[in-house]
């Protein structure tokens, strides 16, 4: 896949992308971190070339990976209270925090199958194929 794809091309991106605005700005160090190799370096590096309209399926594909391995569960960077804490506009709820990273996992899991499955199955270009007899 080469072509150019917007969050307007793709509800589940554009939900994604909603779900980070409601995180602090990528500025606020004590959230994502300091530097080149911060989270929001990550992130925001993705979200330039998808939001300037350059975005490709991968820059989709490693968007959703960030979230998946920075925000979702039980991962090491950015806890579910840290979330809690910083989501703008909820007041420090933990169930809103629980359901940001409930939504934005599933989210982002939902496109990382999108963009990511066919280059994973390679040969196997026919889904199922390896459970059909010779």
């Amino acid at each position: 896949m080469s072509e150019v794809i917007t969050p307007a091309d793709d509800p589940d991106l554009a939900h994604l992308i909603d779900l980070i605005d409601i995180l602090p700005p990528p500025r606020v160090a004590k959230f994502w971190g300091e530097g080149d190799n911060s989270i929001a370096s990550k992130l925001g590096y993705r979200l330039n070339e998808i939001l300037s309209g350059r975005g490709r399926a991968d820059d989709v594909d490693y968007l959703a990976v960030y979230v998946l391995k920075c925000l979702g569960h039980g991962n090491g960077h950015i806890s579910q209270e840290q979330i809690t804490e910083h989501l703008i506009g909820v007041g420090d709820l933990p169930a809103a925090g629980h359901a940001w990273v409930e939504d934005a996992t599933r989210t982002a899991w939902t496109l990382v199958t999108r963009y990511s499955l066919p280059r994973w199955r390679g040969i196997r270009s026919t889904p199922g194929r390896a459970w059909i007899g010779d």
